[in-house]
């Protein structure tokens, strides 16, 4: 009844309020119309920005940003001249890096005290930054910890944190993975809300009404489109089983097994099924092209689709499940994280870093924007009943489902090496399910043994609702 009720209620507010979580945010809308004298005097770190008599003695400096993901830098774009107003000395160089290129320029960059003064951070990174001392903690005079643990989510359980207690990065908000439709096809083949689906197995039936194919037979529009998403699809069928993904002591991974097997077996059923094929698109590039009616994605999509696809008209259904409903697990979820100031930069330089990450974090409506950039509930707790927030169904989806969601902590590299055998096989074929398998398990059991990784899965707030005894 859960799935059922919530799914309802969301589409007919998607279609009735003419998709409004697709609309672009304007100028208006992202905050910027506010003076930068009303940006004065803003609490939400816990202590008050107050402007200074003078930002680095008043001389001229240009403060790097970097940042890999488009629609956070067009935020910025949009904010940080505002601080310029205050302080006209201090500029900002805000340059997005390619995501292939991001972690290893970050790497090589910082030890040597070059790249940027800022730089957005993703805590899939966490225990190579932490441990290496990559990035600063957060000065507790601007951002009080006592605040952040009684008004943030995720504080509390150290999500965010060192083992020393000291905040490393703050929370924008916690993300999960929606379905993305396109609203014409959707429209075109006379669906409602009564069609949309609970089960996966409700999404293929559906999806073979949407697949079109052309002349020679071939899919032309995939009904649902998954070709580079089988890893992540991979991982939350697994844990809709009630399996984690790795062992209790974080020094292995649990592939090999009878729920790991059945998802994969249920990913390539789908082919089978004609709702999508091998050789097709990309998912991101078969849905912004129009040659996908449905996709499975993180909701970062919605900020890109905003800033890319302005007038694209899409929206936006809860994630399915197995069994239709939310327990033992809906889907992984993963934080958006802020920004963090570098450790290498000579000190006064870091002070005009770290006076405009305070004055930035200070503004409830910088955090709105943020959280509607990536299409996250806010990590502020008293901005979840904001209007801007409220209006918004998409958030109100993700809403529903983060109780069921599991937060992994971080992403080892040995995750991504093993599962990317079954992105390849499964696409390219030959190789049996057994030997994907066994290969990831191996693969990955190799990997955990290299270091020690922050995994916190088994934090999970209904694990009771997982299988019991697990390695």
């Amino acid at each position: 009844m859960f799935r059922r009720s919530h799914i309802a209620l969301a589409v007919v507010l998607l279609l009735s309020l003419v998709l409004t979580a697709a609309a672009p945010l304007g100028a208006q809308e992202m905050g910027v119309e506010l003076t930068a004298e009303e940006t004065l005097g803003g609490t939400a770190t816990g202590v008050v920005y107050e402007k200074k008599d003078s930002i680095f003695n008043g001389e001229p400096i240009t403060i790097e940003i970097w940042d890999w993901f488009t629609s956070r830098t067009v935020l910025w774009q949009a904010w940080a001249p505002l601080y310029t107003e205050l302080y006209p000395n201090v500029t900002f160089e805000i340059t997005r890096i390619p995501g292939a290129d991001y972690w290893t320029k970050m790497v090589a960059a910082i030890p040597a005290g070059e790249g940027p003064d800022i730089y957005a951070f993703h805590n899939e990174q966490r225990s190579v930054f932490v441990e290496n001392e990559l990035m600063m903690p957060f000065p507790e005079d601007m951002f009080d910890p006592a605040f952040y643990l009684e008004n943030y989510y995720g504080y509390p359980e150290g999500h965010f944190q060192d083992d020393e207690g000291r905040i490393r990065y703050l929370n924008y908000g916690n993300m999960a993975p929606l379905l993305y439709v396109n609203t014409r096809m959707w429209e075109e083949a006379g669906l409602t809300e009564a069609d949309a689906p609970q089960t996966w197995d409700e999404l293929i039936e559906l999806a073979t009404r949407l697949t079109q194919y052309d002349s020679a037979g071939n899919i032309d529009v995939a009904g649902f489109a998954f070709n580079t998403d089988i890893q992540g699809l991979w991982t939350d069928l697994t844990r809709q089983q009630g399996r984690y993904i790795y062992t209790a002591d974080a020094k292995g991974c649990q592939i090999d097994n009878p729920g790991s097997r059945r998802a994969l077996e249920i990913i390539g059923s789908w082919y089978d099924a004609n709702v999508n094929s091998r050789d097709f698109l990309t998912t991101y590039e078969a849905f912004t092209t129009e040659r996908a009616a449905i996709i499975y994605s993180m909701t970062w999509l919605s900020g890109n689709l905003r800033v890319n696809f302005p007038d694209f008209e899409y929206f936006t259904l809860l994630a399915p499940t197995l069994s239709g409903e939310p327990l033992p697990v809906i889907a992984q979820s993963n934080y958006d994280v802020s920004h963090v100031v570098s450790v290498n930069k000579p000190p006064e330089r870091q002070a005009v870093s770290w006076d405009f990450m305070h004055w930035l974090h200070s503004q409830d409506e910088y955090l709105v924007d943020m959280a509607l950039t990536l299409n996250i509930p806010p990590g502020y707790k008293k901005l979840g009943t904001h209007p801007r927030i409220l209006a918004d169904t998409a958030l109100s989806q993700v809403v529903q489902e983060l109780p069921y969601a599991i937060y992994p902590g971080d992403f080892p590299p040995a995750f991504w090496d093993s599962t990317q055998i079954f992105q390849d096989s499964i696409i390219a074929g030959g190789i049996s399910i057994d030997d994907m398998i066994a290969q990831a398990q191996e693969i990955c059991d190799r990997g955990m043994q290299l270091q020690d990784y922050w995994i916190v899965e088994r934090t999970y707030q209904n694990a009771d609702a997982m299988i019991p005894d697990q390695p």
